[in-house]
Formats: C-alpha cells, sequence, structure tokens
C-alpha cells in the first residue's frame, strides 16, 4: 500500500490492508469477503480528483502535450521508423529496464488507430526500436479515477445502498466502452493486416499464458490482448522478433548456468558488511492495492519478464472492483518463477538462512508482512540515519520495541528483501513506492516475528 493513501484516508488503509489479510486467509471467497470488497473500492470513490492510480498514469492525466487527443497511428506504424530514419514523436520518459532492454513512455494521452490510449511505452534494445505498446483499456486505471461523494444525513446502510448502486453504474459503463473499443480495435486491424489473423499466445505456464491475436502488416506484426473484461492492449514489433515467452530473448538464449552468474554478478558487498543484490527497480503500485503484485513485477523485471502489473491482475483474476478481492496472488508467485526457469519455495515463516542463500545468489525474497505505518517511518529513520553514518547501528530491540511491532491483526503488505547485514542483524528490503533511493533497514528478528508468507526464488 502506498503511503499517498495511508496519509490520504486512514479508514481505507485499514480496510484495503484487512482486506488483503483476509484474502490471503481465505482461499475460497465468501460473501463476506465479497461485500468488503465492495466497501473498498466504494471507500475509494470518495476520494479526491487528485487520487491517481499509479505514478505513471496520474502524470499523463495531466501532461500537457501537443499530441493530446492527436492521432499517431500511423507515425508508429510508418517503416521509416522501425528502420531507424525516424524519431518517435513527442516527449517520451524513462521506466524500469528489463534485462538488456530500455523501458520509456509517451508523456502524452494521444488517440491511436480513432481510440484514445492510455498509455504508450516503446522498448529499446541497443538503441534500437525493439517493441511498442498501446494500452487502449485497464481496468485498474479506469476505476481509479472516481470522484464520488455522498450527500449528508445517510445512514451507514443508506451509504453501503447507494455505493453499492454506483459502483455496479460505473462497472457498466466500463464494461460497455471495453465492449465498444474491442469492436472497434478488432475491425481497424482487420483492415490494416494484409494476412489473415492468427490466434497465438504468450507464456509458457497455464496461470500467465495470455491468448494473443496477431496481425501482419509489413514487416510488422501487431499482437490484440484481449483481458478478461480488465485489458485491452496492441504490441507492435518487427515479426522477426515476435516470441511466445515472457522471458526476454536475451536470458531465453542462456543456459541456466549462464543464468545464475548473471544473478550472482549482480551482489555486492561493500565494506560495512552489507550484501546486496543490485538493478532492481521499483514499480510504484500508486492508489491500486497492488502491493502483492507491484512486488512481484519488480522480481520479474529482474529476472528478464516482460509482464506487468496490469496483466498479472488478468492472470490473477481481479475483478473490477478496485480491489484485491477473489485474486488467485500467490499461484502467480509460481508462474512468475517458472516464466523465468527459477523455483520458488512458499514458506508461512521467515527465514534469515534461507534469505541469506537466495540473496547470495542474486535472487530478491519477497515478503507478506504486518504493517505498521508508524514503523515505516522508524524504518526510514533508521535507513537515512545509516546513510549518513557508517557506524550506526539499529539498536537491539527490547520489549518496548517489541511491543510496537505490528501483531496478527494488523494489515498486510508486501515487500522485497533485496539484502542483509549479519554483523548488524539487518535486512534491506524495498517497497513497491517511490520516496527513497536506497533499501530500507529493518532488524532481522523484525522481520522474522511480522513475518507472513515469504517467497523464495531458487536456481
Amino acid at each position: 500500500m502506498d503511503p499517498a493513501v495511508l496519509n490520504f484516508h486512514p479508514a481505507l488503509q485499514l480496510l484495503i490492508m484487512n482486506f488483503h489479510y483476509l484474502t490471503v486467509r481465505s482461499r475460497t471467497p465468501d460473501f463476506c469477503l465479497r461485500s468488503l470488497a465492495v466497501i473498498i473500492v466504494l471507500a475509494l470513490m470518495t476520494a479526491s480528483a487528485s487520487a491517481i492510480p499509479n505514478a505513471v498514469g496520474g502524470f499523463l492525466a495531466q501532461a500537457e502535450s501537443p499530441l493530446n487527443d492527436t492521432e499517431i497511428g500511423d507515425q508508429l506504424l510508418d517503416p521509416k521508423l522501425w528502420a531507424g530514419q525516424r524519431e518517435l514523436p513527442g516527449n517520451w520518459r524513462e521506466e524500469a529496464p528489463i534485462a538488456s532492454v530500455e523501458g520509456s513512455y509517451l508523456a502524452a494521452r494521444p488517440k491511436v488507430m480513432g481510440l484514445p490510449a492510455v498509455m504508450v511505452q516503446a522498448r529499446h534494445r541497443e538503441g534500437k526500436l525493439d517493441s511498442l505498446s498501446v494500452t487502449f483499456a485497464d481496468a485498474g486505471s479506469y476505476f481509479g479515477y472516481l470522484d464520488e461523494r455522498l450527500p449528508p444525513g445517510l445512514s451507514r446502510r443508506q451509504q453501503q445502498k447507494e455505493l453499492q448502486l454506483r459502483l455496479a453504474a460505473k462497472q457498466q459503463q466500463f464494461s460497455s466502452f471495453f465492449g465498444k473499443t474491442e469492436i472497434s480495435l478488432k475491425k481497424t486491424l482487420q483492415g490494416l493486416s494484409e494476412k489473415r489473423p492468427q490466434n497465438n499466445y504468450i507464456g509458457k505456464t497455464r496461470a500467465l499464458r495470455a491468448e494473443v491475436v496477431d496481425y501482419r502488416k509489413g514487416n510488422l506484426t501487431l499482437r490484440l490482448i484481449v483481458g478478461s473484461q480488465r485489458l485491452i492492449r496492441l504490441l507492435i514489433q518487427p515479426s522477426d522478433s515476435v516470441t511466445r515467452q515472457w522471458l526476454d530473448p536475451d536470458r531465453s538464449s542462456l543456459s541456466n548456468a549462464a543464468l545464475n552468474r548473471i544473478y550472482e554478478d549482480r551482489v555486492t558487498k561493500p565494506n560495512n558488511g552489507d550484501t546486496r543484490i543490485g538493478a532492481l527497480s521499483i514499480v510504484p503500485q500508486g492508489y491500486k492495492p497492488y502491493c502483492g503484485l507491484n512486488t512481484l513485477v519488480m522480481a520479474a523485471h529482474y529476472f528478464g519478464l516482460h509482464l506487468d502489473e496490469d496483466w498479472l491482475s488478468v492472470a490473477g483474476k481481479f475483478q473490477n472492483t478496485g480491489s484485491a478481492a477473489g485474486s488467485q496472488l500467490p499461484r502467480l508467485y509460481l508462474a512468475v518463477a517458472r516464466e523465468a526457469e527459477l523455483d520458488l519455495h512458499k514458506s508461512n515463516d521467515f527465514s534469515l538462512d534461507e534469505t541469506r542463500k537466495s540473496i547470495d545468489r542474486g535472487l530478491p525474497v519477497i515478503v507478506w508482512r504486518r504493517f505498521s505505518g508508524a514503523r515505516n517511518k522508524v524504518h526510514s529513520y533508521q535507513t537515512l540515519t545509516a546513510a549518513r553514518n557508517p557506524d550506526y547501528r539499529i539498536p537491539s530491540p527490547n520489549a518496548a520495541t517489541r511491543d510496537s511491532w505490528p501483531d496478527e491483526k494488523s494489515p498486510l503488505h508486501a515487500s522485497v528483501v533485496v539484502g542483509y547485514n549479519p554483523i548488524r542483524s539487518e535486512v534491506h528490503f524495498v517497497e513497491s513506492w517511490a520516496g527513497m533511493k536506497i533499501p530500507r533497514r529493518m532488524r532481522t528478528e523484525e522481520m522474522a516475528a511480522t513475518a507472513y508468507l515469504t517467497f523464495y526464488f531458487k536456481p
């Protein structure tokens, strides 16, 4: 959960995180979980218009650009662009790389093939345009922009009924928008295609497999992904580079031994006793209840998988409610590991020994842990103090400190452990939100006491 949300509405923080806790504990969603999901998303409806779904999406919603509402489809399909003879239109901003592929997104909201684009992203390999991705519909962003306020004087039951009605109306609007967008895009692609469209897929595992339709125009393949009333996306890339794997070709062509060496080479050991993984980029979750997804995306990008939280929410069977209600998160972790040619061990405890073995191999560890806003501030203070003073050590926890740790009634959150210091009894972790460029520090005892589920990636 992004701290911006926590600061914005404390009650909403508790609702979302407690829901996440219940989702993990329950294998089969029941009526109580579905009701809670409604309450959560309806609480989101009361957020101000400035409550944007994610860091990039929020910027794009307000970005001033001459390309806003301007058709750029022809420019994206121009052979000269793909031959390196023309530049991409507009202003592009850097985002997290995947393997050796650099990422960026267009700082505008243009039209592509006659339809408004939610986001346009580009991938460059060795300075050359490798692929483009155009998102036309994304349920997470759509429901994240709600700005609903209730009139005063309503009883609790009346408030819930009113909010449920509003949610149902919003869902109907999105369903209509989704259907019209899908029909229009398929019609346009059919007209552009020079060959009969071919059904295809991406992904080795059943859990993450995306059924796609490939259209051909010249030397380009226009790959359409339509996911469960949540996501409509078009991938554009040279036909000779199209694959059926999420794993980047630079990684999939390597042996397991060579892959292991790549991860091991990313482990650093400075003189202060830290052992830490480098080059794991943050993927901010923003105003989505996606901490469990975004931390997984961060690991996936590190492994070289071209996955994002939008497709993971489809694969995880997220519903259009703005919450994780009924989702199947744990199975996605194993699927990501298998797509990356890795294995996974899931444990109900946090083991420092097992964590050290994973980190030493250059493999991050994802921990679902109980969260406290007060402790989060303490971790930030400890981290910044250690950065300024190399001799600083987090004090050994006394009884009062242990009493301040979140307990079983506290909400859940997901973090990525990327390092440890055995001399100082510390673990180092990163969060799915921006704001701190260095990993945070926590005593090992606190992580062990507050962890609920731990995912260890294995070679």
